[in-house]
């Protein structure tokens, strides 16, 4: 059981204000200036310091925060496996991506539910960075990620692989019929907003050929996937999605790969939590039973 006065520093943390932790924590400021006097003295280190007016982390407030974050996330897992135990109920919580939580989970979780139907799940779906920050402040258990990460902070297992494919529409006429990436340049780009899973792997796989976002002549940023969708079928633009993504519009014809031989880009995405998380064990045999991973 984490000391109350952890809780202070971690909302200090967050709030960067001692009169705004004071009253989400419905304390008064000078009970919160005691909490932190306490843990710098039993760290025998300054964790706060003032850069003008503002409030910031010192280097080793940075380092106290990312330890006791993780032994907050940690009790706050232990509490929910207790709890299972007792009513014998799944309690998860877990964030994917755009195009993981359209296209790609929900036959596993129907599979689950039906297997354990007293569990409550909750999942966010959101872009790559937000997600990141909902798992190092332990808001979620896991998440499964298009886009890349800094791997030596997390723990992570391979979800799928899949192809990262260029399309248009049935009758998209191009200015000029492609027969390179490069010659693609000239056609209007349909991308998602900067964060995205997709666009960090397009924006990585173009860095390859020496190419960017910006080399398209056109470009339109658009933050729904579905959105982008239609307007490929509408002939508005070509884009760049996993082949998963638009399997029924490849199908029925009304999305189309465009044919480029030097373009052959497959991307693994993963399923990432925390590194010095409590229970690993437990939760590798849940992804097991849910992803067959």
């Amino acid at each position: 059981m984490l000391d109350h006065r952890v809780f202070t520093f971690l909302t200090v943390c967050e709030e960067q204000s001692f009169t705004r932790a004071a009253k989400k924590l419905h304390i008064t400021q000078p009970a919160v200036s005691q909490h932190i006097q306490f843990i710098e003295e039993y760290y025998g280190a300054r964790v706060f310091c003032f850069q003008g007016r503002r409030l910031c982390l010192t280097e080793a407030g940075a380092l106290l925060k990312s330890s006791l974050t993780s032994l907050y996330n940690n009790e706050t897992y232990l509490k929910e496996q207790l709890l299972s135990l007792s009513d014998l109920r799944y309690r998860l919580r877990f964030g994917a991506t755009l195009t993981v939580g359209e296209f790609m989970i929900a036959d596993p979780l129907s599979h689950f539910l039906a297997a354990h139907p007293d569990s409550d799940i909750s999942v966010t779906v959101a872009n790559t960075a937000l997600l990141l920050q909902k798992l190092d402040a332990g808001e979620i258990d896991f998440a499964i990620l298009e886009g890349n990460y800094p791997r030596h902070l997390y723990r992570h297992t391979p979800f799928i692989t899949d192809r990262f494919i260029p399309i248009c529409g049935r009758h998209y006429k191009f200015k000029k019929m492609p027969r390179s990436l490069f010659e693609l340049t000239s056609e209007r780009l349909l991308v998602r907003e900067p964060g995205s899973g997709t666009r960090r792997i397009l924006e990585d796989a173009l860095s390859e050929y020496d190419l960017g976002i910006e080399n398209f002549t056109h470009v339109t940023t658009i933050g729904n996937m579905n959105t982008i969708k239609e307007m490929v079928k509408n002939n508005c633009g070509i884009t760049f999605l996993y082949k998963t993504a638009v399997l029924d519009e490849l199908r029925d014809g009304s999305i189309q790969v465009i044919d480029l031989p030097d373009w052959q880009v497959h991307h693994e995405i993963s399923i990432v939590w925390k590194a010095e998380r409590l229970f690993e064990d437990t939760l590798r045999d849940l992804l097991q039973e849910l992803f067959h991973v």
